[in-house]
């Protein structure tokens, strides 16, 4: 069952005995601290992630410029020199298939945030849980995503 996209991730309990499954992804993180930075990328790679990590507006900017297609992008919505939304927009312009979660310890900004038609919402502090499901749900859309068009290729 996937949530609703007003979710926010916040740290379920934790399960007992539950199994490991590493997600392959490649993720952007947009975040000007570098301690919330540092935490984020290392859960990140613990659920087997590749990430990659910018400080600001101009330079994820360089990046959605250079790089290839990230699976899920992780934006805060306070960074410096500009809006995280003004990154968001352009994720959502250009590279229509990457999972947005836009990230912010405020509440309220991230209400404001859902304006932009983000798909996920996820409040600081960050944590093994709340970023395992995201991952997991990331990959899942993409897979859902994947079959769609091979259905519909195939309809053709």
């Amino acid at each position: 069952m996937t949530k609703p996209f007003w979710h926010f991730w916040r740290s379920p309990p934790k399960e007992q005995g539950a199994a490991y499954h590493p997600v392959k992804a490649e993720c952007l993180v947009v975040e000007d601290r570098d301690d919330e930075a540092d935490l984020l990328c290392g859960l990140l790679r613990m659920q087997g992630a590749l990430t990659t990590r910018v400080r600001s507006v101009a330079e994820a900017l360089e990046v959605l410029n250079d790089r290839a297609q990230f699976q899920v992008a992780f934006c805060d919505l306070g960074l410096p020199n500009g809006q995280g939304s003004e990154v968001i927009r352009l994720i959502r312009e250009r590279r229509r298939g990457t999972h947005v979660v836009a990230v912010s310890g405020d509440p309220e900004k991230l209400m404001l945030a859902l304006q932009y038609g983000l798909i996920t919402i996820m409040l600081k502090p960050y944590s093994v849980n709340a970023v395992r499901d995201l991952l997991a749900q990331a990959k899942a859309s993409a897979a859902d995503a994947a079959r769609y068009v091979c259905k519909y290729v195939a309809s053709i």
